[in-house]
This record gives C-alpha cells, sequence and structure tokens, in this order.
C-alpha cells in the first residue's frame, strides 16, 4: 500500500494489454476512485473557494435535505473564513456568524 499516496500514472505498472480501450477506461476509473477514497481517508478535503459578493444561495444546500456544504470565503470580514450552509445563511465557522 505504500503506492496509494502517489496514486497517479497507474498504466506505467499496468501489463501492456491492459493499457487500450475498454481496459484503459476500467483502470482509469478504478484510478480515480483509489484517489478519492485515499483523499477521504487521509482526512483531507478540498473546500471550493468563494468571495462574499459571489456566495452559492445558502437554500441549495440545506443540511435537512442532505445538501450539506462547506465553502471558503476568502473575503470575510476580519479574514478568510471556512463557512457552513444552515439552510438559509452561510455561517462562520469560528463563531457561527453570518458570512457577509
Amino acid at each position: 500500500m505504500s503506492h496509494v499516496n502517489q496514486v497517479t500514472h497507474l498504466d506505467k505498472i499496468r501489463p501492456t494489454d491492459l493499457r487500450n480501450g475498454e481496459n484503459r477506461r476500467y483502470f482509469d476509473d478504478l484510478e480515480r476512485f483509489a484517489r478519492q477514497v485515499y483523499d477521504n481517508l487521509s482526512g483531507i478535503h478540498r473546500v471550493r473557494e468563494y468571495t462574499v459578493a459571489n456566495l452559492p444561495a445558502a437554500s441549495d444546500f440545506d443540511p435537512l435535505n442532505g445538501g450539506a456544504a462547506l465553502i471558503y470565503v476568502s473575503d470575510e470580514t476580519g479574514g478568510a473564513v471556512l463557512a457552513f450552509s444552515d439552510g438559509t445563511n452561510w455561517r462562520r465557522v469560528t463563531d457561527r456568524v453570518i458570512v457577509a
């Protein structure tokens, strides 16, 4: 499993007959899946960056309907901050104040 943290370009170690056509698509998908699993298990999560003026509608990410979301607001008052949707507003994770 030492190669898990370098899950890219696995076709270098694939047998030649498995590098083309349907086999290539299958292994590319498998590689992408392995990368996603590694990222999830390693605790590394990417969040999208927004400015206050360009925040998406918080109602589109209602946690009561399975749409919970976490974003990075780069120009929030007092400095950049992570924010979450409560279904109505984006709130700073630091103090739950509405992003403004």
